[in-house]
C-alpha cells in the first residue's frame, strides 16, 4: 500500500481482483475511506452486499462526505485501537494486538468477551497467563532440533516450551511465506496453543519477514474490519 495512492470506494466482495487473504504476497494496498460526516464518533459505513437495495445504497453513500486516509492514517488508527483495549483490558500491547487481530479489530466484541468471560477468551485467543513449563535457567534441549543450547539462544512463548533461536526463525519464515495465516501463528509444540506475538516476530524473524508481516498486519486491520469501505487493486 502506498500512501500516495488515490483512493476508491467499492466493497472489496465485488471486486474482481483476488482477496488479499488467499494469500497472495505482492505490494496490492487496501484503500479505506471513512464517512466523516459525523463528525469525530462517527460509525464508518460498509455496503451489504446481500441487501437488494445496494445500488440504491452505494449511490447514496458516493453523496457522503469522506476522509481519506494515508498509511501513516491507518496505522495510527490501529495503534489507537490497539493503545485503548491494553489501557482498558490492562494487557500489553503485544496482548493487545493478538486479541483485536483474533476478533477482527472490533473493540466493543473484544470488551464484550473478555468481561463476560476472560477465561475463555484467553483459552481460546491463546493468551496465557502463565508458562506451562518453566524456562530453562540453564541448558535445555530445543523441541524442533533436539540440540543442547544454553538459555540465551532459546526463546518461548508464554506458554514457556524452548525452542532454539535458529529453529524459531525457521518456524516464523515459513509462516510468513505461507501467508497471513502467520497473524495468528501459536506455539511449534503441538500440543500447546500459546500465541506468538510481534514482539517474537520483531525479535527473531529477518528483516524482510519483519516487513512482510507488518504488511499483513497493517491490511489485516482494513480487511477484516467490517467498518471499512475498500478496494483491492
Amino acid at each position: 500500500m502506498e500512501s500516495e495512492d488515490d483512493f476508491d470506494m467499492h466493497d472489496a466482495n465485488e471486486s474482481g481482483e483476488d482477496d488479499f487473504y488467499s494469500g497472495r504476497d505482492d505490494d496490492a494496498g487496501a484503500i479505506p475511506t471513512y464517512d466523516d460526516s459525523d463528525a469525530d464518533d462517527a460509525d464508518y459505513e460498509f455496503i451489504d452486499n446481500d441487501s437488494d437495495d445496494s445500488v440504491d445504497y452505494v449511490s447514496h453513500s458516493h453523496q457522503q462526505n469522506y476522509t481519506i486516509l494515508s498509511e501513516v492514517d491507518i496505522r495510527q488508527r490501529q495503534e489507537d485501537d490497539i493503545t485503548r483495549i491494553s489501557t482498558v483490558l490492562s494487557i500489553s500491547k503485544v496482548e493487545a494486538g493478538i486479541l483485536l487481530r483474533y476478533y477482527s479489530w472490533n473493540v466493543s466484541k473484544v470488551h464484550d468477551e473478555w468481561f463476560a468471560d476472560e477465561e475463555k477468551v484467553r483459552r481460546s485467543v491463546g493468551l496465557l497467563e502463565k508458562p506451562v513449563v518453566p524456562f530453562p535457567d540453564g541448558e535445555m534441549i530445543c523441541g524442533i532440533c533436539f540440540e543442547t543450547y544454553l538459555y540465551d539462544l532459546l526463546h518461548a512463548a508464554a506458554c514457556g516450551h524452548p525452542f532454539c533461536n535458529s529453529c524459531w526463525s525457521g518456524y516464523i519464515s515459513t509462516a510468513i511465506s505461507d501467508g497471513p495465516g502467520c497473524l495468528m501463528l501459536r506455539c511449534p509444540d503441538p500440543s500447546c496453543v500459546a500465541a506468538v506475538g510481534q514482539d517474537m516476530i520483531n525479535a527473531l524473524a529477518s528483516d524482510e519477514d519483519r516487513e512482510k508481516y507488518s504488511r499483513y498486519f497493517i491490511r489485516s486491520y482494513v480487511e477484516d474490519n467490517r467498518k471499512v469501505i475498500l478496494k483491492i487493486y
